[in-house]
């Protein structure tokens, strides 16, 4: 697992030890972030379910402003400190945001600070349900910003709803069974057809 491009470019990252924790595949991510490249810079960046901190790192390598990483996860927040220090990035930079939480719990703290995301990347655990519950959550805490986009990485066969909240499916990228769905604001959609 490495840094694709930018800043911290080819900077290899901590990978997990087991199979517990399921990082974004190097593949999927250097796709995924082609196909945003325009918004990350300058963006304001939400990594739910990061994990080993993989795509936010990216993210702030391709020139992000900030990066919120957030999971429940204490595995999951060394892997992200150690990668962030393999970076050179100390985990109290004004750019990063590091919550060690559940994600209702974690979404309401943001909620309660005012955040508004470009871009918020949800990378649940496959199984684990949480797709249709979250994203309704990031609906009603007003999340993201009119003009962002939310990218799912899911199964190819978890079927996703059009609508979630607020949110309509924009468009998916297939990777064989991965597959990455995007949303974003249902009158932002009307607006730019």
């Amino acid at each position: 697992m490495r840094v694709i491009s930018g800043k911290y470019k080819g900077r290899r990252l901590v990978t997990p030890k087991d199979l517990s924790i399921r990082p974004t595949s190097d593949r999927v991510k250097e796709s995924v972030f082609s196909s945003i490249n325009h918004k990350v810079r300058n963006a304001n960046f939400f990594d739910l379910c990061s994990g080993t901190g993989n795509i936010g790192i990216e993210a702030l390598s391709r020139g992000a402003d900030k990066v919120t990483f957030l999971d429940h996860n204490i595995e999951c927040h060394r892997l992200i400190e150690m990668n962030l220090l393999k970076c050179g990035i100390e985990k109290k930079s004004p750019q990063i945001k590091l919550i060690h939480s559940g994600i209702t719990k974690g979404i309401t703290i943001l909620q309660n600070c005012s955040e508004i995301y470009d871009l918020i990347y949800f990378d649940p655990p496959y199984n684990a349900g949480l797709y249709t519950k979250c994203l309704s959550f990031i609906s009603a805490a007003s999340l993201l910003k009119p003009s962002g986009l939310i990218l799912v990485e899911h199964e190819k066969r978890t079927d996703l709803p059009n609508e979630i909240g607020i949110f309509s499916r924009d468009r998916f990228k297939q990777y064989g069974n991965t597959h990455v769905t995007f949303f974003r604001h249902q009158n932002f959609s009307q607006i730019a057809k």
